[in-house]
């Protein structure tokens, strides 16, 4: 570069030379005139009859993309038509009941002390001798051979479950109340919650507690919780964990009950079916219990009695959403231990 050739002058003289030197174009590579191929056309014939849909069909494929419109809606007419849960379910109309009285309406009426889960809990978390002819709500149930009966720590799992189970499907009566502010409890976090639930009980009534129970879980329109798998997993209900526990309950053979509208992911019959795999009323396989626990319980149940024990609706059912979170979190616990 000579001395009087600036920086302005030198960059214009080379790139002057780099356009002299450089070819006028590139040579396009034989790559780039290979139009891509096409993708494939759908073809709906591919797709499985509509009329085989079924209540557990899987049926992702009439989601796609390409699926016409029609086609798609015609086969989640066909799964929701053939899924008893949802062609039968019955929602709570305005004008359809009393509000006005709890009892009126079929499946969430009180609680009564009589019904068989409630009393088996019920006698021997209380301070009567449990199964006597002289305690109230006494139901005689057969007795099980020896070799069957579980061990004491398990008749203690199904007497909490069942316990927890017909209190989310039910407010108790005046019978029950009396009977669960009789309940006593250690200084153990299990045993302060039976005592809290004590309280509770004591300084409510049927009406009361009615009341909180349909605001809580039925509401009009809807209630305040929804106690379902499906719900507190992906936000809405009937979905794929409702799909999964279908699934494992047909495996083991549970069935579901001819007349339920409830889904069976709802936590009330998840934890009637715990309380009866753990006292050995519903047999099953060695560790089925921990499996339906693992797999369907504890993803969301401590969650959801949280959510129970801190709503602003709940003053008994507080107490009963501390039992349930503090017995979950103590099973999920003695799960994880004994692996």
């Amino acid at each position: 570069m000579s001395d009087s050739e600036n920086f302005l002058s030198r960059w214009s003289r080379l790139k002057h030379e780099s356009e002299v030197t450089s070819p006028d174009k590139e040579v396009a590579s034989p790559e780039q005139d290979v139009p891509s191929p096409a993708p494939p056309t759908f073809d709906p014939a591919s797709l499985p009859p509509i009329e085989s849909i079924v209540a557990d069909s899987d049926i992702r494929q009439y989601l796609h993309a390409d699926v016409p419109p029609e086609l798609t809606r015609a086969a989640l007419r066909s799964a929701w038509a053939a899924d008893p849960a949802v062609r039968d379910f019955i929602g709570i109309a305005e004008s359809q009941w009393d509000f006005n009285d709890p009892a009126a309406i079929p499946g969430f009426g009180p609680l009564q002390a009589e019904d068989h889960l409630a009393a088996r809990a019920l006698g021997s978390l209380s301070n009567d001798a449990p199964g006597t002819p002289d305690s109230p709500g006494f139901v005689e149930q057969p007795a099980l051979p020896a070799p069957e009966l579980p061990d004491e720590v398990d008749v203690a799992r199904a007497q909490e479950y069942s316990l927890l189970s017909k209190l989310l499907a039910h407010s108790p009566d005046a019978l029950m109340l009396s009977r669960l502010a009789e309940l006593r409890g250690d200084e153990s976090p299990l045993g302060l919650a039976h005592a809290a639930l004590a309280k509770a009980a004591a300084r409510t009534d049927a009406e009361k507690a009615a009341r909180e129970h349909f605001t809580l879980f039925v509401g009009v329109g809807r209630g305040e919780l929804l106690p379902y798998a499906s719900y507190y997993l992906t936000g809405f209900l009937h979905g794929r964990p409702l799909a999964k526990l279908r699934q494992t309950l047909q495996r083991i053979g549970i069935e579901r009950i001819s007349g339920q509208t409830e889904p069976e992911d709802h936590a009330a019959i998840l934890l009637e079916i715990m309380a009866g795999l753990a006292g050995g009323e519903l047999p099953a396989p060695i560790g089925t219990d921990r499996e339906i626990f693992d797999d369907h319980l504890a993803p969301w149940i401590t969650r959801f009695f949280s959510d129970l024990e801190q709503s602003a609706s709940a003053d008994f059912y507080a107490a009963v959403g501390a039992l349930g979170r503090t017995f979950t979190q103590i099973e999920a616990q003695s799960f994880l231990m004994s692996q």
